[in-house]
């Protein structure tokens, strides 16, 4: 299926001349594209009003990017416009001729100064920037794309843009309105929807821990479960972090004031947004990975432990920021149609899944369960995720 979704974008750029050089080199190579349509349109249209089916045939071959219908046009460097101007202009001559133009039905097409600039979908590079989104586009030109949280359809345009991120959406030709504001219109191929079939009453239970963020077990089958994420991973990117904190937190100390301490801080302070970022994108990864691992598995509904927004009192589980991964399962969960619910947190880690008996001693370690009442043992993270998959002690509001 193909669709199109409209983007409110902006050049980003720190240095104001060079974002004005920027802006300069999409508005002339609208111009340029705008003389190559028409030029091109003339070129074709000559031959096939000339009635001669033979050399219209011969236009038709001789219309390339060599054409010379296109000498004398600057064209942008890297857009590749002559080879998209090419293919609109003989897709439009042919819908036009179907329609009527040898009748005298329809006249010859023009196309206007303002009409959008065509770029491929493969020069258009969607990545996130922390909570931004960034489009890397040809000539080293990023754009960022501007979304309000008030803006109407909000949830489904990130849900779309996340899709393109994570491969899922192919993006297609698009085009770029040039005017007081820029507006991509942004063409997607979109694969038709999986029916999604859902086992009844199977629930993924999740449990977030300090060796893995995230540890899921399916409810009716407790063989079926998975790991998501280390803890390893986290610490060697705070490891690095920390001793660039204290590099420059040193640093500050020998600098009593001026433009050299104004600097420390603002790197000091672009470090944290760098480690904001990371948290941000990782905790992206592996909610995604949680609901596929759903899916797969036929789970309708997500049991997730309630958790408030400072997450838990231990220093290291609130880096990881779980409130933040709970909160993009369940916006994931939703679009796929799953259903996630929050359950009492109190006591999942301490309750033996197998005969229900709860005591602190049942956990001896972090990762080890022996429960004192009947000797099951087994995975601490594992244990958890059962009783959460099972609880029916579900708390209604987040």
């Amino acid at each position: 299926m193909i669709a199109v979704r409209k983007l409110k974008i902006m050049v980003l750029c720190d240095d104001e001349s060079k974002k004005n050089e920027q802006y300069k080199f999409l508005r002339d190579s609208q111009y340029a594209q705008y003389l190559g349509l028409n030029r091109a349109m003339s070129f074709l249209a000559k031959e096939y009003l000339s009635g001669d089916k033979e050399r219209f045939k011969e236009a038709k071959k001789k219309l390339t990017n060599t054409c010379e219908c296109y000498q004398n046009i600057n064209f942008g460097t890297g857009i590749d416009s002559k080879s998209q101007i090419t293919q609109k202009v003989k897709k439009d001559l042919q819908a036009d001729i179907k329609n009527g133009l040898a009748r005298g039905e329809r006249s010859i097409r023009n196309y206007r100064r303002t009409f959008p600039l065509i770029t491929r979908g493969r020069d258009l590079k969607f990545s996130y920037n922390g909570d931004e989104i960034i489009i890397k586009w040809v000539n080293k030109i990023y754009f960022k794309v501007l979304i309000g949280r008030k803006d109407k359809n909000y949830l489904e345009l990130m849900h779309t843009l996340e899709k393109i991120i994570n491969g899922e959406y192919k993006v297609c030709t698009s085009s770029i309105q040039i005017d007081k504001k820029l507006i991509l219109n942004l063409t997607l191929e979109i694969p038709d929807k999986v029916k999604k079939e859902f086992q009844e009453n199977r629930v993924l239970g999740v449990d977030l821990g300090i060796k893995f963020p995230a540890y899921a077990c399916v409810s009716d089958n407790t063989y079926v479960r998975r790991s998501f994420g280390s803890i390893d991973e986290f610490l060697k990117v705070r490891i690095q972090f920390d001793k660039r904190r204290k590099r420059i937190q040193q640093q500050l100390q020998n600098v009593k004031g001026g433009k050299g301490r104004k600097d420390k801080l603002q790197a000091l302070d672009r470090m944290r947004d760098c480690e904001r970022k990371w948290v941000r994108n990782y905790n992206h990864a592996l909610s995604k990975r949680i609901i596929d691992f759903a899916f797969r598995n036929k789970c309708g509904i997500i049991h997730l432990e309630k958790l408030e927004k400072d997450g838990f009192k231990n220093k290291l589980l609130r880096n990881w920021s779980y409130y933040e991964l709970q909160d993009m399962i369940g916006y994931k969960a939703e679009r796929e149609g799953i259903v996630v619910k929050y359950v009492e947190p109190a006591y999942t880690s301490q309750t033996c899944s197998k005969c229900g008996y709860v005591d602190r001693e049942n956990r001896p370690s972090q990762e080890h369960f022996l429960c004192k009442e009947c000797g099951f043992e087994i995975n601490a993270d594992h244990n958890a995720a059962i009783n959460i998959a099972r609880s029916n002690k579900v708390i209604v509001d987040k």
